[in-house]
């Protein structure tokens, strides 16, 4: 794999992973049109999702940093406020992580065959644009609540099946469930903290077997993803607070079909 083909993935991801229309799914039929692509494992996409991440990390600093206060807070007395405060998100996303990691456990083998099947990623690719158009109708009903976040956490877990869009899923999830857009549109981002770390600890094991000469490649990348994931997460959350998702599942219906068809 050269650097070219490396940044370019990259982008795809970074650009794909926040918007409802399946980053892995890009992924899958970027990588069958480039020549000679190859990778130990998921190991590459894995490190591409770590770029994401730290994206994540980065545009929510204020949030994670009070989400680690109020953690703290459990334990340390000064900390009660911000415990207080942030406790049902908190508990939200670890009560949503422990299915996603069942789940994706139980999936990553049929997940990994998924990979090399472009047409059968179109075929989720068509389901994610169902899941968008009818979740766009949805009305807010209240705050979210933790045995909501047991369902998303479900869908998360599933959506390791490319195709299936993470972010897309969810945030259909919590409309379907009537929770508010804007806190669905957090929720989705931050929960794919625990999510995308746990799928980077399986992806390890790989590491040994990647080749010096692609390790540049690799965190060239990696940067692309980042960089680009940062601009993704700024328009997607707009978009869903204006509850205008149809664009994504016109997209995502048209891409279904043509990797059907022609791949």
């Amino acid at each position: 794999m050269t650097t070219g083909m490396a940044v370019l993935l990259g982008i795809i991801q970074g650009l794909t992973e926040f918007l409802p229309v399946s980053s892995s799914g890009h992924l899958v039929l970027a990588q069958s049109l480039m020549s000679g692509f190859s990778q130990p494992g998921l190991l590459f996409d894995t490190l591409l999702h770590l770029g994401t991440l730290f994206a994540v990390l980065l545009y929510f600093r204020e949030r994670v940093k009070n989400l680690m206060l109020a953690f703290f807070g459990i334990f340390f007395q000064q900390h009660r406020i911000t415990y207080y405060q942030n406790k049902n998100f908190l508990w939200g996303i670890v009560i949503a992580s422990i299915p996603t990691a069942i789940i994706g456990l139980s999936l990553e083998k049929s997940a990994e065959h998924f990979f090399t099947t472009p047409s059968v990623v179109g075929y989720f690719l068509i389901l994610t644009s169902l899941l968008l158009v009818f979740s766009d109708k949805m009305k807010p009903r209240g705050e979210l609540t933790l045995p909501q976040s047991f369902v998303i956490g479900i869908v998360q877990g599933i959506a390791v099946i490319p195709g299936i869009s993470r972010s897309g899923s969810t945030v259909a999830a919590g409309l379907f469930l009537g929770v508010k857009r804007e806190d669905i549109a957090e929720f989705s981002f931050l929960m794919s903290v625990p999510a995308i770390f746990g799928a980077a600890l399986l992806q390890v094991r790989h590491l040994e077997t990647l080749p010096v000469e692609q390790l540049p490649a690799y965190g060239a990348g990696m940067l692309a993803a980042f960089i680009s994931g940062l601009f993704a997460i700024s328009f997607m959350v707009y978009f869903i607070k204006k509850a205008n998702l149809k664009v994504f599942a016109l997209y995502c219906l048209i891409l279904g079909i043509t990797a059907i068809i022609w791949m």
